[in-house]
């Protein structure tokens, strides 16, 4: 069937199995061909300029129907793949604005122009509604020509970190901005917490998603880091392997756990009432907003420069049953009921009392911050320097982009052979 050009007729079933004259002859994935495995050389290159000619009708067909396919049918991964259904057409790659990635498509190199321009920009068309959609707070805050000075320049700070920015690392020019600035910022949605100034729209997990996908471009890491599951106040700590991940995703690292920055936030809003100096203890409020048990919490409170004492003293119960008056056992009654002699106690209370764990564990926190090793990457300077005419995020405003997070690890991790956009990616860098 070779020799027989003008017959070709390809077809191809549901799963993208290829065959011609009845034969198989390789597998379809999105707009590119895998010629099966089988065949080698001189017969494999002649089997895929075949197949490559009798797949035109169907190269067509199909890019017209992905053209005029609808956004829900498009996604990106956590890893930057651009995805149709399963199949991956393409990639996110970093570009001089890290708002604005540019897109490698996955189209053979035969393969019409036309097809692969009509390809590129239904992706990109995606993108940019993604970001526009997702991040339209933060670029609204880029857009407003009316911010100027230091308002301006902490606006650019805040548009280059994706909308979250850990407030020690930016304390000397929010201290600077006086309230006209703020009150402007926070007609933004910019939130100035204790520990985070951040966007609160940008928590939601489908912006934090691709702002991970965003960040982790502008800094050139290998594999990216995915979201914490939604919904979660808090989450181990090693589950940010790199510095200023926990950031990105929306959570502050403090000690074993790290929690989301706007219930710390809320979390801070009842320590600010409390006698820090003196000591106190946690309420039940305090442990309902973050979900965790006393020792989980006391962690947290380490990590977040508190001193914890650990102390355990008698509880006081009271009793299930219609005696009002019952109390703990005195010292001589207790004394009594460890000899087997239990006639002092109230009556039908001998059992209750002696099932009991007379004990509890509290703890009493003290303020005693500590010298945190976060990172320090927001420079002053640079900072004022944003305020010089210009527009944000125009090219020259960003070609020099630093995230506050610098000297990240590359994580070069080997790829999931079985992930349809790994097996796209390995088979479009053999071919490049």
């Amino acid at each position: 069937w070779l020799k027989d050009k003008e017959a070709l007729v390809a077809e191809v079933d549901n799963e993208g199995q290829v065959t011609i004259a009845g034969e198989f002859v390789g597998k379809l994935e999105g707009f590119r061909f895998i010629a099966d495995k089988e065949a080698n050389g001189a017969e494999a290159k002649a089997v895929k300029a075949a197949a490559m000619e009798a797949l035109v009708p169907h190269f067509n067909l199909m890019a017209e129907r992905f053209y005029n396919a609808p956004d829900t049918e498009i996604d990106f991964t956590d890893q930057g793949g651009l995805m149709w259904g399963d199949n991956a057409l393409g990639k996110f790659i970093s570009g001089d604005n890290p708002l604005k990635p540019e897109l490698r498509v996955f189209v053979e190199e035969n393969v019409s122009t036309e097809i692969q321009q009509k390809v590129e920009r239904r992706l990109q068309h995606f993108v940019d509604r993604k970001i526009t959609t997702l991040f339209e707070p933060l670029l609204a805050l880029e857009r407003d020509d009316k911010l100027s000075g230091l308002a301006r320049g902490f606006a650019f700070t805040m548009v280059e970190n994706f909308g979250l920015v850990p407030r020690d690392s930016v304390s000397e020019t929010v201290k600077s901005l006086d309230q006209d600035a703020r009150a402007t910022l926070r007609r933004h949605g910019v939130r100035f917490g204790q520990h985070t100034i951040f966007m609160p729209l940008l928590l939601k997990p489908a912006p934090t998603r691709l702002r991970l996908v965003l960040w982790s471009l502008a800094n050139n890491i290998g594999e990216f880091p995915t979201a914490p599951p939604p919904g979660l106040v808090t989450v181990p700590s090693e589950s940010f392997s790199l510095n200023g991940v926990d950031t990105m995703s929306g959570y502050r690292n403090a000690g074993d756990r790290a929690i989301r920055v706007d219930m710390l936030e809320r979390l801070a809003d009842m320590l600010r009432s409390q006698d820090s100096k003196n000591g106190f203890e946690c309420n039940s409020d305090m442990l309902s907003i973050t979900g965790l048990t006393l020792e989980q919490f006391a962690g947290l409170m380490v990590g977040l420069g508190y001193k914890a004492e650990k102390g355990s003293r008698l509880k006081v119960v009271l009793k299930k049953d219609n005696d009002a008056n019952f109390s703990m056992p005195t010292d001589e009654e207790s004394e009594h009921k460890g000899k087997g002699d239990s006639k002092d106690l109230p009556e039908n209370e001998t059992n209750d009392v002696g099932n009991l764990d007379l004990n509890e564990v509290f703890y009493t926190f003290f303020w005693a911050p500590k010298k945190v090793n976060r990172s320090k990457n927001y420079s002053q300077k640079r900072l004022k320097s944003k305020t010089k005419k210009g527009k944000m995020g125009s090219p020259e405003r960003t070609q020099n982009f630093k995230p506050f997070s610098k000297n990240l690890e590359n994580k070069n991790k080997p790829i999931d052979p079985d992930n349809p956009f790994a097996k796209a990616l390995m088979g479009f860098n053999q071919d490049n």
